[in-house]
């Protein structure tokens, strides 16, 4: 599936080929991915970005709404850093001047990131964090969500459609429809980060 089989689809969906629905077809498919995006939890969504940290505060990557991960690496040692509330942060390392081996990391601002202890040296760091996905448009016609999710984003998209076309009869249907497909990713999801030797989490 692309940006034009999606608008197609839609439109033989609708039966509704009118200049104004068909003008209004990229801000409905736009809210559709913004409708998988709150909804998915998926590896595909993760990226990852090298930082050097030597401040206690440290700069939110570009497009990142969620962080799922932050390790340091010390002398070629990796180390996981614990997820923290900033109130906490605050509490364990009240001086931000004075120095360690940072252990918490947490939310300052919605661009900010507090690590604790301050590192008295340069520390390379990994952030993983959740990516918007860019919106398909004719000019970009594909990402992440029409190669692994169209089902999803055709129904997220139908769901749009109808609210604006004020069908309001039709979308429970569709609702039901995109609510099956996202547990069926959800499922594939959890999937994705079980082994043979543990269960699902």
């Amino acid at each position: 599936m692309d940006f034009s089989s999606l608008v197609s689809a839609v439109i033989a969906a609708t039966e509704n080929d009118g200049s104004e629905f068909v003008g209004a077809l990229p801000d409905m498919i736009q809210r559709a991915q913004e409708r998988l995006q709150n909804d998915l939890d998926d590896q595909g969504l993760v990226s990852y970005a090298n930082v050097g940290v030597s401040t206690a505060d440290v700069s939110v990557p570009s497009g990142g709404e969620i962080i799922k991960t932050f390790s340091i690496e010390v002398s070629g040692v990796r180390t996981q850093l614990k997820h923290r509330p900033y109130e906490f942060l605050i509490d364990y390392w009240p001086v931000s001047a004075s120095t360690g081996t940072p252990r918490y990391y947490g939310f300052k601002t919605n661009t900010q990131i507090r690590v604790a202890p301050t590192p008295s040296t340069t520390v390379d760091s990994e952030i993983g964090f959740i990516t918007q996905i860019t919106t398909i448009t004719s000019a970009s016609p594909t990402n992440y969500f029409t190669t692994n999710c169209e089902s999803a984003l055709f129904y997220a998209s139908m769901i749009e459609a109808s609210l604006f076309m004020k069908s309001f009869n039709t979308v429970p249907v569709w609702s039901q429809e995109y609510k099956g497909e996202i547990d069926k990713l959800r499922n594939r999801a959890r999937r994705s980060r079980q082994d043979d030797m543990q269960t699902n989490f």
